[in-house]
């Protein structure tokens, strides 16, 4: 078991998680710090793969990139809960307020989603509209950060049977719904992965099939299931041995739901280290809201429990 501490400065508190059991642990006084740029990693990399967050935090602030760090979910998935619009609204507003008080003027976010909802919150306050949200591959390809090819031809190849060959595998890109009106991840992504490596499938960029992942949030898993199988099927359809992902969710519901062929996200192949998809928990266990979006640290409905940054909460999650 390994333990984690990140210095949550919109939330003003100190976050202990262990993985890959994940409980946390939460202290702090509440208030926010006081910082120009930050990273905002997402509950699903937090959830699937909090060492990454580690790795790439710190890469990010050694760049000079990043001066801090908010575990926060950015409140999308609260539009699926009960009064989903009214308890949605109330957080953006506390977001918003964090995020003025803050100082802050430019968020690197490593979900695709996290990008959207994040403008969208922000753009409605005049104290907000002018922080710059930019998505992580775009940055990391920026600052000159490439995937290495034989580590990516590698670890595509450790999860396949075929005849010895010299060509090595191939990836199929899958671009996320949420990007497709700007391809930000989906430009970031190409420029990280060796051009050699990967194949376009019939449906990419603005005209991308869903990975199933938005229908399985509102409760439909069977429609959520086949079109993720469909995403499998274009991925041979197009001669790729695997498929490499912007989005954490979209690589989650790919792992998850279709078998055709093994699913990736980039930061696997970056950092040579694979994330145990299959076997990862269906339902996420940690999503950080501030400690009175939702009353208390429960469970909302069946599925998704909200963790409180409480100050001196002290409670697991």
């Amino acid at each position: 078991m390994e333990e984690y501490e990140f210095e949550d400065v919109l939330a003003g508190s100190t976050v202990s998680c262990t993985f890959p059991r994940l409980v946390a642990q939460v202290a702090g006084d509440g208030r926010p710090r006081r910082t120009r740029t930050l990273f905002f990693p997402g509950c699903s990399l937090i959830n699937y793969g909090l060492p990454l967050v580690q790795s790439v935090y710190g890469l990010l602030s050694e760049a000079g990139a990043v001066e801090g760090i908010s575990l926060l979910c950015c409140g999308k998935i609260l539009s699926f809960e009960p009064d989903g619009k009214e308890v949605r609204a109330a957080f953006e507003q506390q977001l918003r307020e964090r995020v003025a008080n803050a100082g802050v003027e430019r968020i690197v976010a490593a979900c695709p989603n996290c990008v959207l909802a994040l403008r969208a919150a922000l753009d409605c306050d005049e104290r907000t509209a002018g922080v710059e949200v930019a998505a992580l591959p775009a940055e990391l390809a920026a600052l000159g950060y490439r995937i290495d090819e034989d580590v990516a031809a590698r670890m595509l190849a450790n999860e396949l049977v075929r005849e010895e060959t010299d060509v090595p595998p191939l990836f199929s890109v899958h671009d996320s719904c949420p990007d497709r009106a700007t391809g930000e991840f989906a430009d970031g992504l190409r420029a990280l992965l060796p051009s050699d490596l990967f194949v376009e499938p019939e449906h990419c960029r603005r005209h991308s099939g869903c990975c199933g992942s938005l229908v399985r949030a509102a409760g439909k898993f069977e429609l959520a299931d086949e079109q993720s199988r469909q995403r499998g099927a274009e991925a041979v359809s197009a001669g790729a041995d695997g498929i490499v992902a912007a989005c954490v969710s979209c690589a989650y519901q790919l792992s998850a739901s279709q078998r055709r062929v093994p699913v990736f996200h980039y930061l696997e192949l970056l950092y040579d280290w694979r994330i145990d998809w299959r076997n990862a928990d269906q339902y996420m266990k940690l999503r950080f809201l501030f400690d009175d979006s939702l009353g208390t640290e429960e469970a909302s409905g069946d599925t998704r429990p909200f963790m409180g940054l409480t100050p001196d909460a002290g409670k697991g999650a």
